[in-house]
């Protein structure tokens, strides 16, 4: 069977699953949220010294029963992609290369759907126009807004207790 396999160092904990329908049409989304690689589209490469860049992904999979044109796969990642960015501006995440700059997304999202193939909601389209589009940019901000909130949470803790056994030991 055809499979698509994301890779990501958030743990599946942090798993943000949500849905939204209208009508006979749903929609799930399925997204990890990490920014410790954020970045600005065109920001300058950022090379390490072992050519490998800090994990932080921001991986979205949307499900949805409908069945998209390849016009409409295209558009539904344009918009889940605008969503996204438009939450990370909203919550003001920095590029790590430029920190002047807001972040747009991380050096590795990716964005996947899923659509019926032979199914009787037929889409041509899912522009931000359109009723699938509206649905995307209202799911995947919400959990992308999500997961943001759960990384944040994830990551504090972490550091406060690697702070404490540090000067625990001394």
């Amino acid at each position: 069977m055809p499979v698509i396999g994301l890779m990501t160092a958030v743990p599946m904990t942090q798993l943000i699953v949500d849905r939204e329908q209208a009508g006979a049409i749903w929609l799930e989304c399925f997204c990890t949220v990490g920014v410790t690689n954020a970045v600005r589209a065109g920001d300058p490469l950022m090379v390490t010294g072992c050519d490998v860049n800090p994990p932080g992904t921001i991986n979205i999979i949307l499900v949805t029963n409908a069945t998209l044109s390849m016009p409409a796969l295209v558009g539904a990642v344009q918009v889940a992609t605008e969503s996204k960015t438009g939450i990370l501006i909203e919550q003001r995440v920095r590029s790590t290369v430029r920190t002047s700059s807001l972040a747009t997304g991380t050096g590795t999202d990716a964005v996947v759907i899923a659509s019926s193939l032979k199914g009787i909601h037929r889409l041509p389209y899912s522009g931000t126009h359109t009723l699938l589009g509206a649905m995307i940019g209202r799911l995947v901000s919400r959990c992308v807004r999500k997961g943001l909130a759960r990384s944040r949470r994830w990551s504090q803790p972490r550091s406060r207790t690697v702070h404490r056994a540090r000067t625990s030991s001394r």
